[in-house]
Formats: C-alpha cells, sequence, structure tokens
C-alpha cells in the first residue's frame, strides 16, 4: 500500500528533524528525559492540535507546521500567537507570548543541507591529504 501525501511529507519531516538533531515523539510517549530536544507529534492544545511541538529542555520554543509543497504560509503572526495562548498546561507557563512559526521546507532543509554540505567538504579534504601524504600522526 502507498503512502498518502500527509504519510510521505511527516516521514520527511521526522527525518529532517532527527538530522537537525530532535528526537521526535509522539505526545502519549513523553519522555522529557529523552533528549535536550524534543519535537512532540500531533501534541494537544486547547484548541486543536498542532503538527510539532519544539521543546528545549522540556520549555515550549516553536511549532513546526506541515504544509503540503507549494501550499503559501499565511497569518504566521496570528497562528503563532494561537500556539501559545493554547499550549497544555504542562507547558502553558513555560511559553512566550509568541511562539517561533518554522516553516519545514526553509528551515530544516536548509540546515539540513548546509551540515551535509559541511560533511562534503571535511571528507574531500581528508581524502585529498590522505592522497597526497599529509596526514599524520
Amino acid at each position: 500500500m502507498s503512502e498518502t501525501p500527509e504519510q510521505l511529507a511527516r516521514r520527511q519531516i521526522d527525518a529532517q528533524l532527527v538530522a537537525a538533531g530532535w528526537t521526535v515523539q509522539g505526545f502519549k510517549q513523553f519522555n522529557p528525559a529523552a533528549s535536550r530536544g524534543i519535537a512532540l507529534l500531533e501534541a494537544p492544545l486547547k484548541s486543536g492540535k498542532c503538527d510539532y511541538l519544539l521543546l528545549v529542555d522540556r520549555k515550549a520554543v516553536g511549532v513546526v507546521e506541515a504544509k503540503r509543497t507549494g501550499a503559501l504560509l499565511s497569518r504566521v503572526a496570528e497562528q503563532s500567537g494561537h500556539y501559545a495562548e493554547n499550549l497544555p498546561e504542562i507547558f502553558q507557563s513555560l511559553a512566550p507570548g509568541r511562539l517561533p512559526f518554522l516553516s519545514v521546507v526553509e528551515e530544516l532543509e536548509s540546515a539540513v543541507t548546509a551540515n551535509l554540505q559541511i560533511a562534503t567538504r571535511l571528507r574531500q579534504s581528508i581524502l585529498q591529504k590522505a592522497f597526497t601524504g599529509g596526514l599524520t600522526e
């Protein structure tokens, strides 16, 4: 059975979050000791849900809203305020007046791409030194 566009997007977002150093967890399996940076899937709000609630040291620091490819981001400021005002009780006192609204494509993909480019350059540099005798103990 093939994946729906939403399932495919979620799998890609999860992979990008993990590559950027986040631990992805379902809200019901929330384990704050798992890591410093946790992305909670489908975090319930007082009104609705957010796709990913980002926590650093148990503090709400942002939201990732999954959008289909090509979707326009609109009303970002209003949505950010909505998320901050409707956090679950356990995170409510930790939230500032607004949570950063992160575009998955723009934020996570650029971070992963930059890290991959750095890794590629480092590998090329090491290989060049190895083949020219530049590596020493």
